[in-house]
């Protein structure tokens, strides 16, 4: 029988492309990879409490009546930018009847940023909460003391070290070329250490300032700057691969990472007979919302 060039030319490209399609199939079993990029922050909700006490020369006295202080102010961080870099390490399987490839993954990240925030007391509208003080029990208005909403300003600043670990899992279309679109998802923990933080007492009465050597802003959280607390951390990202051959491949994506709610106690404001003693400070940040885009390379063993 009589077979024809192109029937035989054509026969040997199908199967040339079944083969090719079968070995593109296959996922890249074990792999590592390395990855850098950059991104924002989002704004947050931030609260910020301690009390001043009455004790002492500098205490808060209205007619002889001295007064513990409640400062409970509320603001939000502003939008800044961070950097991030780390590892991570997979194993990717055969694509399914949809030509999609799962993989398993683990990720060990750090991530920096600094963080602002402007902060001022809500609307009291009877007078602050006092404390045990001239017959007034813990917890009790006052009408001598009476603070509008919004004078007592803080502005925060303090620089954030987080170290995440992610268990993500990864999807991967099987497009048999070289840049294939994936997407992934991952649940973790972050550690958060807030170090040089630093609250300035912008209000009442602009910039509060000591007196004596040294003059200049007040500078709350001044005998203790630094704290840390763990989180629950989830994760989202999307991207392209290019994979040069069956080891070496290259990627950029877009990552969406949701740190929840953390907490944090700073040192009291210690300036001896200059400012009234204080509690220690707690800070209470909100679910932060951060937005990244990275590049990095994989090695398939």
């Amino acid at each position: 029988m009589y077979i024809s060039k192109k029937v035989v030319l054509f026969a040997m490209l199908v199967i040339t492309g079944i083969q090719h399609a079968n070995a593109e199939s296959k996922g890249r079993g074990f792999y590592m990879g390395a990855f850098a990029g950059a991104g924002t922050t989002d704004n947050q909700d931030l609260k910020q409490t301690a009390t001043a006490y009455k004790r002492g020369e500098l205490a808060h006295d209205v007619n002889n009546d001295p007064w513990d202080l409640l400062v409970d102010v509320k603001g939000n961080t502003k939008r800044n930018s961070l950097g991030l870099g780390g590892a991570q390490m997979g194993y990717e399987w055969a694509a399914n009847s949809f030509n999609v490839k799962p993989a398993a993954e683990l990720e060990a990240f750090y991530l920096g940023a600094n963080q602002y925030a402007h902060l001022t007391n809500a609307e009291q509208e009877d007078g602050v909460w006092v404390s045990t003080a001239n017959g007034h029990e813990a917890g009790e208005l006052s009408e001598h003391h009476s603070i509008a909403a919004g004078v007592h300003q803080f502005a925060n600043k303090m620089h954030m070290n987080m170290g995440l670990l992610m268990a993500n899992g990864v999807f991967t279309y099987e497009t048999n070329k070289v840049f294939k679109p994936y997407f992934g998802a991952g649940l973790g923990l972050a550690y958060i250490n807030m170090t040089s933080a630093r609250s300035y007492q912008t209000g009442p009465g602009g910039v509060e300032l000591i007196d004596g050597p040294g003059t200049g802003a007040v500078i709350h959280f001044n005998s203790e700057k630094h704290d840390a607390d763990v989180a629950l951390a989830e994760q989202a990202k999307i991207g392209v691969r290019a994979e040069f051959d069956s080891h070496w491949s290259a990627f950029a994506e877009y990552r969406y990472l949701l740190v929840e709610s953390s907490n944090y106690k700073f040192g009291s404001t210690d300036y001896p007979g200059h400012h009234v003693e204080t509690s220690h400070w707690k800070v209470e940040n909100d679910g932060m919302n951060l937005h990244a885009g990275l590049v990095g390379l994989q090695y398939a063993f």
